[in-house]
């Protein structure tokens, strides 16, 4: 590296001791700069100025008019709000004079609003739609970013017309509503009053059912606990039934044993039969008496059973009213009410639950008339019974005497119809308690029907409540209806403002822009672009006005890597100044930055990046690596994002886009002057960085290699005496070692067998130039046609040519390089075995130098 250092030292001091020199490096270090300064002033506002393009309107509208919205001229409206609008230079004029101003570009546009516009519009409320149009003529000859212009003017026109005509059909249908509004507040209350009325007679109604039902309730409570009663009542007569049943077979079997003893007792005496009769007399009263007992009981529980069917007649009466009541307001509510449908529902189960209990009235009445026939019975068979004993005993006493004749046998007679008689009043009685079990059972029956019927009252009383309440909450509602202000404010005191609405109708939303990374001006957004074209321009005249070959004055053993590195070291830090003045500069102007240390530091790696790829080429291809820069600075200006976004540009340029150095340059800075995102910002600086290396690399690697060629570039160059060159400061590649050794062992044979090689090339030679001079002239020439016959993308083709050409070019390099060294090659057959021996021992020396002698070629 201490050769590095030495050789900027001194190109430093040279520049030092020569004052002219310094004016030529300030106007390197300052001019580029100029470049982007005044490019950014020029594009700062731009867009501010367009209210100074001129564009005519020509108004040809007449008008129209229709039943919604009246007489209207939409034309002159249109007129109007142009004149507020200032986004152009709106001249409004006949016909004749906007086409004489667009054609003599006074005029970048003309708007014509033919004669029928208005009528095509209102077309709208009659459902025959024609749509309206608007005559728009662009003057593209003025320039290409007016037209783009006058396209937003005529996009705001569209707007207007838009705007402008809802508006106006607004204004009329807001009229409409403020009127029927006002009808509808009259109709309003006039409802209100109606349907307070219907609810406050439903509720009524429901209040008069619900107290009804409460009736009902208790009259089934009452029922519920007579039967009850009766069902006691009912368990004491099965007691005595039961008691009657026991003594009347105690009289039976006593009857029995009396009538089985009559022949043993027959000679008994008369006191001993007068016992007997005495204890059957007394029989027969304690049976006439458990039948009388009977008969009470059972009167007892029939009268229970009538009071209880009368009571539940009552209760199926009232049932039958609450049933009908309910029905009369359930029809009395409206149709689509919600509460109708269940309280129908309601009643139906209510009129059925009647009937089941009107059915089992009947039945208990059928055997409450049953139980009196058998009390009946059972009174007959008591009385006949008393008959009977009474006879018996009569005659008893009156044949007393004749106990022993017909008297034994008329007694026998007599207590055989007693037990019969005995028997079948037993057979009545135990009829008498089937008959009482089964109206216990009716009454069980009953009770149930009068409990379901309690449960059925309950429920259609708690629907009657729910629904008094909604009807409640309805009356509320509806009151609340009449003196609510809700559409009062939604219409306002004194009805809707068309005006307002027609407004709201024509723009109903408003764009409200957020900037993420707001900036100054729009030369602050062109800055990133003009920038890198300045670091590149700037590095690309640094190499076409200084030298770029390096010799070797009071440096030793100065090799090719040293010198390389030495000139691109003093062209670096011009490099960075340029950057550095730009910076400066466009700061000074008034652009934004984010990072001012951020953007300093992207300007300097972006500058140091370009030098690196433009010096690389330069040094090592000379003339055609400079030609490169130039096709690269106009390639990227399109393909690297500078402008427009890479999706606006062909697929060639979105391509090529990640391989283009422009593309992180300009993201650097941007990411300086706008903001900051993620680590974009050390991405791009990064891949500027890969640039810098890759042709770095190039440069001292593949340098060397290109010495004879450069060379013979060089001195073609200078013969030609128009062009600016300079001598190449790189030593002559020497010799091959195979070369000299053929040439020193058969001299004759080396120079006949070149000599052969070079006559045939000689002969082709001519044919090659030519063609590659036909082709030059031909291929361009097609393509051309190409360009202008097929739709393919035209970058493909360009590019296509300037591929062509590079290959051209770079086939005549190798084509006069192979005649350089045939050339050569035979001036080494001409020297003398001593100067062969030399240049052997030249070629060694210049290997251990470590000039790059030893490398192939």
């Amino acid at each position: 590296m201490g050769n590095v250092w030495r050789v900027f030292k001194r190109d430093v001091l040279r520049l030092l001791k020569v004052p002219p020199a310094l004016v030529v490096v300030v106007a390197l270090l300052v001019l580029p700069s100029v470049y982007t300064w005044y490019n950014v002033l020029g594009f700062w506002n731009p867009y501010d100025n367009t209210g100074n393009l001129r564009v005519c309107v020509v108004n040809q509208d007449e008008g129209a008019s229709s039943e919604l919205t009246g007489e209207l001229r939409v034309g002159d409206m249109i007129v109007e709000k142009l004149h507020e609008n200032t986004q152009l230079k709106w001249d409004f004029t006949d016909y004749d004079d906007a086409m004489a101003q667009l054609d003599a570009g006074r005029a970048y546009a003309a708007f014509v609003i033919p004669e029928d516009f208005t009528a095509d519009l209102l077309t709208l409320t009659t459902g025959d739609f024609t749509q309206p149009s608007i005559e728009y003529y662009v003057n593209e000859k003025a320039g290409p970013v007016a037209p783009k212009i006058t396209d937003a003017g005529a996009t705001t026109l569209d707007e207007t017309v838009n705007s402008t005509f809802v508006s106006t059909v607004s204004d009329a249908v807001a009229e409409s509503v403020d009127d029927a509004y006002d009808r509808s507040q009259e109709q309003l209350g006039q409802t209100r009053e109606g349907a307070l009325g219907k609810i406050a007679g439903a509720l009524d109604a429901i209040a008069s059912a619900r107290e009804a039902l409460g009736r009902v309730g208790d009259a089934t409570s009452s029922a519920r606990t007579r039967a009850d009663g009766a069902r006691s009542d009912l368990d004491q007569a099965r007691d005595g039934i039961e008691a009657a049943e026991r003594s009347l077979a105690t009289m039976s079997d006593l009857a029995s044993r009396t009538r089985q003893g009559l022949d043993a007792f027959s000679a008994s005496a008369m006191p001993a039969a007068s016992q007997s009769l005495l204890a059957l007399s007394q029989a027969a009263v304690r049976a006439d008496a458990a039948v009388g007992k009977l008969n009470g009981a059972v009167g007892e529980a029939q009268g229970n059973i009538g009071a209880t069917i009368a009571e539940g007649q009552q209760a199926l009466e009232r049932g039958r009213e609450l049933a009908a009541e309910l029905r009369r307001a359930a029809e009395a509510l409206p149709e689509d009410d919600a509460a109708r449908e269940p309280l129908l529902a309601a009643v139906a189960d209510l009129e059925r639950r009647n009937a089941d209990a009107e059915a089992d009235l009947a039945s208990l009445a059928g055997l409450n008339d049953e139980a009196g026939g058998v009390s009946q019975t059972a009174s007959d068979a008591s009385a006949a019974l008393s008959g009977a004993v009474e006879a018996a005993v009569t005659q008893a006493q009156g044949y007393s005497d004749g106990l022993f004749g017909s008297t034994l046998p008329a007694l026998g007679s007599a207590l055989g119809t007693l037990s019969g008689t005995a028997s079948s009043l037993s057979a009545a009685v135990g009829n008498q308690r089937l008959l009482v079990d089964q109206a216990s059972l009716a009454l069980a029956q009953l009770a149930s029907t009068l409990e379901s019927a309690a449960e059925a009252v309950s429920q259609t009383d708690g629907l009657l409540a729910t629904l008094q309440d909604e009807l409640a909450l309805v009356r509320t509602d509806v009151t609340a209806v009449g003196g609510s202000g809700a559409l009062s404010e939604l219409f306002g005191e004194e009805g809707l403002d068309a005006a307002k609405i027609a407004d709201f109708m024509g723009s109903p939303t408003e764009l409200v822009t957020e900037q993420l990374y707001p900036l100054d001006a729009y030369g602050s957004a062109m800055a990133p672009l003009f920038m890198n074209l300045t670091f590149w321009i700037g590095a690309f005249m640094l190499l076409v006005i200084m030298k770029q070959e390096v010799d070797a004055e009071g440096i030793p053993r100065l090799t090719l890597a040293q010198r390389y590195l030495g000139r691109f070291l003093l062209l670096a830090a011009m490099a960075v100044l340029q950057a550095v003045i730009c910076c400066a500069g466009v700061l000074a102007i008034g652009v934004h930055a984010a990072s001012v240390p951020a953007l300093f530091f992207a300007a300097a790696v972006t500058s140091l990046s370009y030098l690196s790829i433009i010096y690389a080429l330069s040094v090592t291809l000379q003339h055609i690596g400079k030609g490169i820069c130039i096709i690269l600075v106009f390639a990227q200006i399109p393909g690297a994002t500078g402008l427009y976004p890479i999706e606006m540009t062909s697929g060639f340029f979105q391509a090529l886009y990640p391989f283009f150095p422009f593309t992180y340059g300009i993201g650097a800075l941007r990411e300086a002057i706008f903001g900051f995102y993620g680590t974009m910002y050390a991405g791009d600086l990064a891949m500027l960085g890969v640039f810098f290396a890759v042709f770095m690399a190039l440069g001292l690697l593949v340098r060397p290699l290109m010495a004879n060629v450069n060379r013979m570039v060089a001195d073609q160059v200078r013969q030609g005496g128009l062009f600016n060159g300079e001598n190449v400061e790189i030593p002559v590649r020497p010799y091959r070692f195979s070369q000299i050794v053929r040439a020193l062992s058969d001299r004759d044979e080396y120079r006949a067998t070149l000599e052969a090689r070079y006559e045939r090339f000689r002969r082709w030679y001519p044919r090659l130039i030519k063609g590659a001079v036909v082709l030059g002239v031909a291929v361009p020439a097609a393509l051309v046609v190409v360009f202008a016959l097929t739709p393919a993308e035209k970058v493909w083709v360009l590019t296509f040519w300037l591929g062509f050409i590079a290959a051209l070019f770079v086939f005549v390099v190798v084509v006069e390089s192979l005649r350089c060294s045939f050339e050569r090659q035979l001036r080494l057959g001409s020297l003398s075995d001593e100067r062969l021996l030399e240049l052997a021992s030249a070629r060694n020396a210049v290997e251990r130098s470590g000039e790059g002698g030893g490398q192939r070629g």
